[in-house]
This record gives structure tokens, sequence and C-alpha cells, in this order.
């Protein structure tokens, strides 16, 4: 019972230093196995391995839906009108959109408080394009 218990332990701490939904599952097979340490370590084994892949189908579904509702917000930021703020010293730039600052690149020269559409979001940066102007 023990060891099950410190194996749950050390994937939740996974999970808790992660922050990815990569290790809950394991934690939670780990736990559920605790109740079966009256059986041989290979049943044990195979409840723990089933426990987990349980557990990931339900939480894996259960995120997607969560997720999903959550990415409409950043899609909303795709495609939206936004000003640069600063221009930092590595040629990234900042901009203010849907209440937060954002980190951005661009293959174009960009200057404060120029007007520039958001093409797309790469990892955790926007990427900009400037507006053309209509002639």
């Amino acid at each position: 019972m023990f060891i099950w218990f410190v194996i749950g332990l050390i994937f939740l701490g996974i999970e808790l230093a992660s922050f990815g939904l990569i290790s809950i599952w394991f934690s939670i097979g780990a736990f559920v196995t605790m109740l079966f340490t009256d059986l041989s370590i290979y049943n044990q084994f195979y409840i723990f391995t089933g426990i987990s892949l349980i557990s990931l189908l339900l939480v894996r579904k259960i995120a997607v839906r969560y997720l999903k509702g959550k990415s409409k917000e950043v899609n909303r930021i795709k495609k939206a009108e936004v000003e640069i703020k600063e221009i930092k010293e590595n040629g990234n730039y900042t901009v203010y959109s849907e209440g937060k600052y954002w980190d951005c690149i661009s293959d174009e020269k960009l200057e404060i408080g120029e007007k520039v559409n958001v093409e797309k979001i790469e990892g955790n940066k926007l990427v900009l394009k400037k507006i053309k102007s209509k002639k």
C-alpha cells in the first residue's frame, strides 16, 4: 500500500509542476491500486494500468470539452486589429488586446502607434501583419 501511495504522490507532484495534464491519470491509478494490496504485484500492476487508461480517457474527454470553450476566447484575437504599444530591444513588439499585453513578432518593420492585424498565434506570441492601405 505504501509504495502505491508514494507512486501516486510522485505522479501528483509531476502534474502540479507541469500544468499540462501529463500524469494525473497515473496518480489516480496508483491511489486506486492502494485498495488492492492483498493481490499479487502482477495483478496490482494490471489494475494500475487499467485504471490509469480509463482515467486518461475520462479526464481527456472532460478536459477537451472545457479547453475548447476557452480556445474561442483566444481565437477572437486572430484577425483583430491592434496597435503597437512598444518595440523591444530584441525586435519583438508589444500590443494590448483582450485585456492583456501580448508579445508579438512580425516579418515587417513596424512603428509604435501603427495599426496592424493579428495574422495568427504561434506559441505565446502573436504574429502581426501590416494593414494594407485601400487605394
